[in-house]
């Protein structure tokens, strides 16, 4: 119960808030509850424990860090420029939960697992796709792409117990290449947009 909240309230922080600051400690708040899930399944061996640890280590730490720097580097980039307004985003956070419980309860989708997880996946999918849509700011998609991370080591947990250090080793690799390679593109564009709108950068040209 105490990870569907926090996954419900992440997921509206990635929709509603317009602030990078705050979107990372929602993507934090869903690193953590990821983690949290995976824990156990990682304790079975001392080696799967050591990469689970790595795993956590670039999530929680490495990752919040590479764009915490940027924002100390790059002021302009802490406003995420959302597209629509606040009741529209409110709106379609309601609209994802209702969707991705209906989902939960399609029978051919209840019988991959009993885990009752399945709707919180669907939402963390939903959102991280929604940050696409919603916000103009780069920065966004790219904790956008991160979520998405994130529940899809989640359903790997999820739908495959038995093998969580490839999954945790997997979300950990993707999760340090688009942080930092991301980081280093939007640094790169910078110089053509300061403010890292995407609907500005659409009109660039080689």
């Amino acid at each position: 119960m105490i990870v569907q909240l926090a996954v419900l309230i992440a997921g509206a922080v990635f929709l509603m808030s317009g602030r990078t600051v705050a979107v990372l400690v929602a993507y934090i708040a869903l690193a953590v509850a990821e983690s949290a899930f995976v824990a156990p399944l990682a304790s079975a061996s001392p080696t799967v424990l050591a990469l689970f640890i790595v795993a956590s280590i670039v999530k929680l730490v490495l990752t919040p860090l590479g764009v915490l720097l940027f924002l100390r580097a790059n002021p302009a980039a802490k406003d995420l420029r959302p597209s629509i307004a606040m009741p529209a985003r409110l709106a379609l956070v309601i609209a994802f939960a209702l969707v991705s419980e209906a989902l939960a309860r399609i029978p051919s989708l209840a019988a991959i697992s009993v885990l009752p997880l399945r709707e919180v996946i669907g939402y963390i999918v939903l959102c991280g796709a929604g940050m696409l849509i919603v916000h103009r700011g780069l920065l966004a998609h790219l904790i956008g792409l991160l979520a998405l991370g994130i529940a899809i080591a989640l359903a790997g947990a999820a739908f495959a117990p038995k093998l969580p250090e490839f999954i945790e080793l997997g979300a950990a690799f993707d999760a340090l290449l688009a942080t930092f390679i991301g980081l280093a593109l939007v640094r790169s564009i910078l110089a053509h947009n300061p403010l890292l709108d995407v609907e500005s950068l659409r009109r660039l040209r080689g």
